[in-house]
């Protein structure tokens, strides 16, 4: 597995799938943390964070208000053949319809996410209409009742101003409506004289204008509640990521890519400890590139490590996809392991990787024309089974000597082991692959 790239850009926060972190919310974050709670104002990008991340818990608040305050007016109709029986029909129709139905249609509105100036117009419509209604229901009730309802509709629209979390202005706004009809529906209350309705309406304004900071008070400390969770979000990827580098630089080798000696070590000790693989159909191919040395020296070693990714590239390519595995197990040496195959598979990858090096065509300034060899870089190959009663340690060794055994064989070969030679060829003899200094078969005769 490569390993992955995180953007620089962006982060997306895991409590809130569409909104992410850039640059600019991390630097405005840092600012307002360094401030006084008091003093936070955020900037439009920020809002616009602020409001996606807080729109689940905030229409879930408000739907479940407006249902049961709809559901309390419903069950106020048989209450108010006690508190008022004339005017059963007018309860009926205020308390027990049109609430109900107004709360329905502000229901509606907060089922998807809309603009601050929407949210706070249906929250200003919703509470002047239900005090208009129950407004004109004391008025005809009049007597004590009067008094009773214009109470009752002041207490609902306190809660509401602390249960609704939309802007203060809004807020505000819904303060000045209901203190204004509260005291429109006062003036006029044959019971009490201009002095009172005055004195009641300032006792209940004092008692709302409370809530009103109240709520002021509460969006602040949950707009900090919110940078201190963006603050830690993309902190805790910082490090998440930071850990996963070090996860790659721990188990990858930083030239070609592959998994390095000791991500290899973790695979086969997997491999081993699973009783559902056999481990007869576990092949280990060991391969060194030849005469390495002498391209190293003769190019230097910027053209020696893009030689190694070359054929570690070329190996990766000629092994089969989310099946086998590369190893970059030394300086010029690989290990492919290969979960699931036969002898006549793990030769046919093996002849493979060879030809595809071979290929490539590298040219090799280190070999001279005395050498008897094409002059391009090739790859010799050792190939061992492994075998119940054998640990990985002993594969791994059959197949380092498989590979040596190529080596002294003229390079440019695939050797399969002598440890499973005489059991593969006894069941169905190899054919023999082709190098330009020596004949691989000949080499296990």
């Amino acid at each position: 597995m490569r390993p992955g790239d995180r953007s620089l850009d962006t982060t997306p926060l895991d409590n809130t799938a569409d909104v992410v972190v850039t640059p600019a919310l991390e630097a405005e974050t840092e600012r307002l943390l360094s401030q006084r709670t008091r003093d936070i104002r955020f900037s439009p990008e920020m809002v616009r964070a602020y409001r996606q991340k807080d729109w689940p818990q905030r229409s879930k608040i408000a739907r479940a208000w407006m249902v049961w305050v709809a559901l309390i007016s419903i069950a106020f109709v048989p209450l108010s053949y006690l508190l008022a029986p004339d005017f059963l029909l007018l309860t009926t129709a205020v308390a027990g319809l049109l609430v109900p139905v107004l709360h329905g249609c502000a229901y509606l509105v907060w089922r998807k996410p809309r603009s601050a100036a929407v949210e706070g117009l249906s929250l200003i419509l919703l509470m002047t209409s239900v005090m208009l209604a129950y407004g004109t229901l004391a008025v005809a009730a009049g007597g004590s009742d009067y008094e009773r309802f214009l109470t009752c509709i002041m207490y609902v629209n306190t809660i509401a101003i602390v249960v609704f979390t939309v802007d203060y202005i809004w807020t505000l706004a819904l303060m000045i409506c209901s203190v204004g009809i509260f005291f429109g529906f006062e003036i006029f209350n044959p019971a009490i004289d201009l002095k009172e309705a005055i004195g009641t309406s300032v006792f209940f304004a004092m008692g709302i204008f409370a809530s009103t900071i109240a709520r002021k008070t509460q969006s602040i400390l949950g707009q900090k509640a919110f940078l201190l969770t963006l603050r830690n979000q993309y902190r805790s990827d910082a490090l998440k990521s930071a850990n996963h580098q070090l996860e790659i630089l721990a188990t990858r080798d930083p030239l070609t890519g592959l998994g390095n000696r000791r991500s290899a070590t973790d695979l086969v000790d997997r491999l081993w400890c699973d009783p559902t693989i056999p481990k007869a159909r576990i092949a280990f191919i060991m391969a060194d590139i030849d005469l390495f040395k002498l391209l190293n020296d003769a190019a230097g070693h910027a053209a020696g490590d893009e030689c190694i990714r070359q054929i570690a590239r070329t190996i990766e390519e000629s092994v089969r996809l989310g099946e086998d595995a590369v190893f970059r197990y030394g300086g010029e040496e690989f290990l492919v392991v290969l979960a699931d195959t036969s002898s006549d598979l793990a030769w046919t990858i093996a002849e493979r990787i060879r030809s595809s090096v071979e290929a490539l065509a590298i040219v090799n300034p280190g070999i001279s024309a005395a050498d008897d060899c094409s002059g391009v870089v090739t790859i010799s190959l050792g190939v061992a089974f492994a075998q119940e009663d054998a640990a990985p340690e002993t594969v791994a060794k059959w197949a380092d000597d498989a590979l040596y055994d190529a080596k002294r064989g003229g390079r440019n070969i695939v050797f399969l082991s002598n440890a499973h030679a005489a059991d593969t060829l006894h069941a169905r003899p190899i054919a023999a692959q082709p190098g330009p200094a020596a004949n691989s078969a000949s080499m296990m005769t």
